[in-house]
């Protein structure tokens, strides 16, 4: 691991804005923009110097083959060509049905991508065009096979429950749907409501189920994986054995990463810092003689304390969990005794129910 690094790039551009993201996107943008933003990403990736051993590559987005599969080449051909890559690197990439081409996925995958992460949120229709997803549960049957011709083995869905409307019934139906099209690894990302979103000012008229059937909902989950043969090991992820996200694992297990691209966060030299969230910004700043195009020597170096909560707040997260020594032992006694953390092999680790309430039981540890 402390030889090891992580890389993401950040791909803003999407075809809509869905009704719940809060993340940095921009819709219907030109293709100027996209020209000038692959350019300065790879001038960013260029004036970044290591002698780290490169072990997962991420594009996400927003939905990175919006970019134009041939600049999205350009910039991974750039990382290879500056970075030294494991032997099994896993290199992902973001999609979305509709978002990219059977023969964009070929090349995608002959050029060394190696996992597809597909937007899946959900396989009723009725559902997808609340959340304003620009495709059908038909086109997601096509991406999917489209991939596994194309070659992607290592296939991840994104799910979501507590949508407005859905019920335990339809969110079984999405599951099955997933798993039926041979989803390796599925994310299954509870609905939050976030301040400067269209549901964030639909709220009170959404018809959002309730707690005690988000609840419910949860339970259904992870009852559904399990039987699947699915390993539950992170708060939000589930994957059969072997192929659960390498890049997401780096990440907390408090791993060194490098981010590209308008509002990319870095962990690097003991410091924590992001990229402007502003893509002309970005690219105006993004030059060839340093990678990080904000005052970087202003942010502080991660104090052992820092480091310490950090190592909680990411480890807990996981089914394996951080080390369990007596004053964690003696804080969470309560929460073994009710079934929402366990100790196996020295790690202390949350259970499903414990995962419920994590935020909670984080907080009481740090």
């Amino acid at each position: 691991m402390p030889d090891e690094l992580s890389i993401y790039v950040h791909i803003p551009f999407c075809a809509r804005k869905c009704n719940y993201c809060a993340f940095y996107s921009l819709p219907g943008c030109g293709e100027q923009i996209k020209r000038d933003y692959a350019d300065a990403l790879i001038r960013q990736i260029n004036a970044f110097q290591t002698d780290k051993t490169v072990r997962t590559v991420y594009f996400g987005g927003g939905t990175p083959p919006v970019l134009g599969a041939q600049r999205l080449l350009s910039v991974f051909e750039t990382i290879k060509n500056n970075f030294l890559l494991s032997a099994d690197c896993e290199i992902t990439v973001e999609v979305n049905p509709g978002s990219v081409k059977p023969d964009e996925l070929t090349l995608l995958r002959e050029a060394g991508f190696n996992r597809l992460s597909v937007g899946m949120q959900s396989a009723v229709d009725s559902e997808l065009k609340i959340l304003g997803r620009q495709y059908t549960r038909a086109h997601f049957q096509t991406i999917m096979e489209s991939a596994q011709s194309a070659g992607f083995e290592n296939r991840s869905v994104d799910v979501m429950f507590g949508i407005p409307g859905q019920t335990k019934e339809s969110l079984q139906e999405s599951l099955r749907f997933a798993l039926g099209l041979g989803a390796a690894h599925i994310s299954i990302y509870n609905l939050t409501i976030e301040e400067g979103t269209p549901f964030f000012r639909q709220k009170d008229v959404l018809g959002l189920p309730d707690e005690e059937t988000e609840s419910e909902m949860y339970d259904l989950i992870c009852e559904t994986m399990q039987k699947a043969g699915f390993h539950h090991y992170e708060i939000s992820n589930f994957a059969l054995s072997g192929f659960e996200s390498k890049h997401n694992l780096h990440y907390w297990a408090c791993g060194r990463y490098a981010g590209f691209g308008a509002a990319a966060h870095s962990y690097y030299n003991g410091k924590r810092f992001s990229n402007v969230s502003d893509v002309e910004k970005y690219i105006a700043l993004a030059g060839d003689d340093y990678y990080a195009p904000t005052d970087y020597e202003k942010q502080p170096f991660l104090t052992e304390d820092d480091q310490k909560e950090e190592y909680i707040l990411l480890g807990l997260r996981t089914s394996k969990g951080i080390k369990a020594d007596k004053t964690l032992l003696d804080k969470c006694k309560k929460y073994v005794e009710h079934g929402y953390a366990q100790v196996r092999n020295g790690y202390l680790s949350l259970t499903d129910k414990g995962y419920r309430i994590s935020n909670y039981i984080i907080s009481e540890l740090i």
